[in-house]
């Protein structure tokens, strides 16, 4: 599934509600001016029904929750493997990185047109100078053991794409953290729909760059379809984490985590509104 970020990388620089709330909404003005989508919205069934999308506010941290032990805690393929969630548990270090990157205002909800989210986009700002913690710093502030090796191979990833940022000019990255959706519109859509639109608020807002981790089948299709190319990725099976393979026999439908990144020209938009 989608990726997470260790919970003590909180963004630097924190966008108003009014400031995103606008970019959002200079997004969905600008679509209804274009009427020759690129991307294939077969499954998007939330194109013609009046479907809308806020920012998610500090208010909106539990409602967030909900949506993502619906459908991407569970599914997540180190998050599953690990047995973090397994019975329902409550993932407390997932819990408190979504709670401190929520007041940056880069997050998305999907609306039916009632006005229920039905899914949840958690997005931040990721820094260049996020990298020089080491994975003992980034370990230091996880409280759940088990929880450790997935931050540790989230670090190791980071780490290892650090040339990306010089190669694409930036210092800092629109980040894509993690997708979730009410299990009731799996299948719809809705999932690439924020996503797609989480680019454009990027655009809107001024990144340069937009990077996720992919760390499934799933999650790489999704995020490919949008246009994000891979990069570098770390093989489950050759992972160490003190000294052991513990993500060794991890679903073999789903071998690698992948670093993904695009940068953020005007063009992009024709490719995916």
């Amino acid at each position: 599934m989608l990726s997470k970020k260790a919970p003590q990388a909180v963004a630097k620089r924190l966008f108003s509600t009014k400031e995103a709330s606008e970019a959002l909404k200079h997004v969905q003005e600008s679509e209804k001016k274009l009427k020759a989508p690129k991307l294939d919205r077969k499954r998007g069934f939330l194109t013609g029904k009046n479907y809308s999308y806020c920012i998610v506010g500090p208010e909106d941290v539990e409602r967030a929750n909900i949506l993502l032990y619906d459908t991407y805690h569970p599914d997540e393929p180190i998050t599953k493997h690990l047995g973090l969630a397994l019975g329902g548990n409550r993932i407390p270090d997932a819990d408190r990185m979504v709670q401190e990157i929520v007041p940056g205002h880069l997050s998305m909800f999907a609306l039916d047109p009632n006005g229920k989210p039905i899914g949840v986009s958690i997005n931040t700002s990721c820094y260049l100078t996020d990298l020089e913690a080491t994975t003992e710093q980034v370990l230091a502030g996880i409280s759940d053991p088990l929880y450790k090796p997935l931050a540790a191979i989230h670090h190791e990833l980071g780490l290892k794409n650090k040339h990306i940022y010089q190669e694409l000019g930036t210092d800092k990255f629109f980040g894509i953290q993690m997708v979730g959706v009410e299990n009731s519109q799996r299948g719809m859509g809705v999932a690439t729909e924020l996503i797609r639109r989480s680019i454009l608020l990027a655009g809107c807002l001024g990144f340069s760059g937009i990077k996720t981790e992919a760390t499934g089948n799933f999650s790489r299709v999704a995020f490919e379809a949008v246009g994000l190319l891979p990069s570098n990725s770390i093989n489950y099976a050759d992972f160490e984490y003190e000294g052991e393979k513990i993500l060794s026999g991890l679903d073999t439908g789903n071998t690698e985590i992948t670093f993904m990144r695009k940068k953020f020209f005007q063009s992009c938009l024709k490719h995916i509104i």
